[in-house]
């Protein structure tokens, strides 16, 4: 059901979306203002949610000749407030009966306190007749917007309007989409804030105003806000169904002779989001980047479904990397020690226990290349060191593990003559853990399916764990990889109902988990991914060979010379810039409540002084010193040996030699002999040795100049978005 878009010029603007029964107006709160208090916000706005006959539409015209299909939400860019509406969007998966899943292909934002942006849609637009709505339904593809009156005047959302609907986000206005089968129940609104999964909503800066609104709503106005899908949560990633007829499909229905549906939904976490060389590694908040939940669906016409779950994501530690023009020469920098790194390292796999189980990690990096060795090396580290490193019920058996690791150097096992196809050994390595993390299966019964339906699923099995597979940049080695671990899942499935006729199905397996490697490629990297066409056809031909040189290449320009651009508009899109905020509701009784609470912020917060001692030296490119005692410089002063600074900062000049080779070459190891040096003499004036050491939290250098900064480990819990950069 399309929506009819409404504008009202006078006395105040306003924009109303507006169904056959009820109508969501959205105004800017600037002329309300005189009525609150003094701080209220410019961007603020003012929603109203009533039937059709309870508001006056009469002051209201026709804003748009066709429909519009929901609303992302509201953003503010500069002083400016913008309503973003979806104008077209394709039917592109069917989950199951009645769980269809629209790709966005094109997006408009209004504005909500001026017309300089508006459309032109002709003169022969006349005023509003609330019964004259169209009964236009869902169609495979909807409709586009105008252009804009004046050409010359650029949008301030054009980057975003690029970005949303390069069709790559999507949404459904049947079911909640950010949450796999497993996970949500079946019978949920597919717009309940308390159970969309806040990590895969991309829109959630942008309808949380909304969503706030909602709660607001008594619970008859909050179900026929639900109904109407005027608020729709959108994800980012790819979606893909395939129907295989009942004589192709591997499972033979007696019941009935329907065809069966494929699905594979791949959501990109917005939580760490961003572009190959902006995005790496572990935040504090636990998150990695590119971290992807990827969910094939199998679905039969007598009402069984079969549903299995992996996730791809970043090595979860500190670490950046550089663009650069030469390919394959990108330099890795591990960016925190390991005693600053394992607090947000835990956080990650805990956060992952809780959601799927237990955790198999899959890590693929190279085990001899420069860098990825390292980042193996320290992964391994902190699983050892990992909470979630324990065994299950006391039973000390590492098939028992809560978190279970295995290593497979993908390049090092695919070189030989066989090529990719020796990738398949992995098997052997995880068929333990697949076996025991079997998968998801339920059965429904459906009454009146001509009716809105209610389902009866009988839960049959449930996925006890997941596998986390990892590479570099978690696209083309994982996608390859991820594709046979789908294949052993569905051949476990198929092994318990005695599935035949198998060919043509795994090739429709194959394209599906092609597609899907190339579009999360394109997200992240700019190109589709490489080695798809052996995804694609189990084979690497010459054809795809050539095809992946053209993706480097294209990769190489994106990095350098477009991503920045790129990251800009998903930080804004997420709400992520330092002068950013989002666009607050009209509520004169919140503000009211949150003046007062001002007034004793003093009763609920706690504030602490903290110390910080900042030091340089300059080395003059000496060799030595690092061995010698460090105390009379780190504690200067008769009492300042019992001092406890809470952060430390050391500078050092002329940590080397300012040498040809140094400036075209830094050799960190002078810089990490100092760290240890200036660590251990930290460490050496504590009372109680072993609690609450110091550790590094962040240290670089640029040729002679290096910078360490140390804290407290009690204070690593409370230490947010640690950043740094070289000119």
């Amino acid at each position: 059901m399309s929506l009819r878009t409404l504008v009202r010029d006078y006395p105040q603007r306003a924009i109303a979306l507006a169904t056959e029964s009820h109508v969501l107006i959205f105004k800017h709160a600037r002329a309300l203002q005189g009525n609150a208090s003094a701080n209220v916000p410019a961007t603020r706005c003012w929603v109203e949610f009533d039937a059709v006959g309870a508001v006056d539409l009469s002051g209201f015209r026709p804003f748009r000749s066709q429909g519009v299909y929901g609303t992302l939400g509201l953003i503010n860019i500069n002083v400016d407030v913008f309503l973003c509406l979806i104008t077209k969007a394709t039917t592109v998966a069917c989950l199951r009966p009645r769980e269809e899943i629209q790709r966005i292909l094109a997006v408009e934002f209004v504005c909500l306190n001026k017309d300089d942006y508006d459309q032109d849609f002709g003169d022969d637009l006349g005023q509003y007749d609330p019964f004259d709505l169209p009964a236009d339904p869902y169609s495979s593809t909807k409709h586009e917007g105008m252009d804009y009156k004046d050409s010359t005047v650029q949008h301030p959302c054009s980057a975003l309007k690029q970005v949303l609907g390069a069709g790559t986000f999507y949404y459904s206005v049947e079911f909640d989409l950010t949450n796999r089968l497993q996970s949500r129940a079946a019978e949920e609104s597919a717009f309940d804030q308390d159970n969309l999964d806040e990590s895969f909503l991309w829109n959630y800066y942008m309808i949380g105003p909304l969503v706030q609104f909602r709660s607001h709503l008594g619970p008859d106005d909050k179900k026929t806000l639900d109904s109407s899908h005027i608020l729709t949560s959108a994800i980012r990633g790819f979606v893909s169904s395939v129907t295989i007829s009942a004589l192709s499909s591997p499972v033979k229905v007696s019941e009935t002779k329907l065809p069966s549906t494929l699905t594979l939904i791949s959501r990109v976490s917005c939580r760490r989001a961003g572009t190959r060389f902006n995005s790496r590694g572990l935040d504090d908040g636990g998150n990695v980047a590119n971290f992807v939940e990827s969910e094939l669906v199998y679905y039969f016409s007598n009402g069984l479904c079969f549903s299995y779950a992996q996730i791809r994501g970043s090595v979860p530690v500190f670490w950046e990397q550089a663009p650069g023009l030469l390919p394959q020469q990108q330099k890795i920098q591990i960016t925190r020690s390991s005693g600053a790194t394992q607090p947000a390292f835990n956080k990650h796999f805990e956060d992952l226990e809780l959601k799927y189980g237990t955790i198999h990690v899959l890590n693929l990096l190279s085990m001899s290349k420069l860098g990825e060795n390292e980042l193996t090396a320290r992964y391994n580290y902190h699983i050892r060191h990992c909470s979630q490193n324990r065994y299950v019920e006391g039973i000390e058996n590492p098939d028992h593990a809560m978190l279970q690791v295995s290593q497979f150097d993908f390049h090092a096992e695919t070189k030989g003559p066989g090529g990719y196809e020796t990738a398949s050994m992995v098997r052997h390595m995880i068929s333990s853990s697949a076996e025991g993390f079997s998968f998801f299966l339920c059965h429904e019964s459906i009454k009146s399916p001509q009716k809105a339906t209610h389902r009866r699923p009988s839960i049959i099995l449930q996925q006890e764990g997941v596998f986390r597979t990892n590479c570099l940049d978690c696209l083309d080695r994982t996608n390859l990889i991820q594709t046979i671990i789908s294949q052993m899942a569905l051949e476990s499935f198929f092994r318990q109902h005695g599935a035949s006729n198998l060919s043509d199905f795994w090739m429709r397996h194959s394209i599906v988990w092609a597609d899907n490697g190339d579009a999360l490629s394109k997200i992240y990297a700019g190109t589709g991914a490489l080695k798809s066409s052996f995804t694609r056809h189990g084979k690497m031909s010459l054809a795809g060979a050539i095809a992946d040189a053209r993706k480097s290449a294209t990769r190489l320009y994106m990095n350098n010379f477009a991503d920045k651009a790129r990251q800009a508009v998903v930080d804004t899109l997420l709400g992520r810039l330092v002068d950013q905020s989002p666009v607050q509701l009209y509520d004169p009784i919140n503000d009211y409540v949150n003046s007062e609470l001002e007034k004793c912020t003093s009763r609920f917060l706690t504030t602490m002084d903290i110390s910080i001692w900042v030091g340089t030296f300059n080395l003059n490119g000496k060799n030595r010193g690092a061995s010698e005692d460090l105390t009379p410089w780190l504690f200067p002063g008769i009492n300042a040996a019992k001092r406890r600074f809470d952060i430390v900062a050391v500078g050092f000049q002329e940590i080397v030699d300012l040498s040809p080779n140094q400036i075209l070459s830094t050799d960190p190891a002078r810089r990490q002999e100092w760290e240890q040096a200036v660590l251990q003499t930290l460490n050496a004036r504590m009372e109680t040795p072993g609690i609450d050491d110091y550790v590094l939290l962040r240290s670089g250098q640029l040729v002679g100049a290096a910078l360490m900064v140390f804290v407290k480990s009690s204070h690593l819990s409370m230490i947010k978005n640690v950043e740094g950069g070289q000119v």
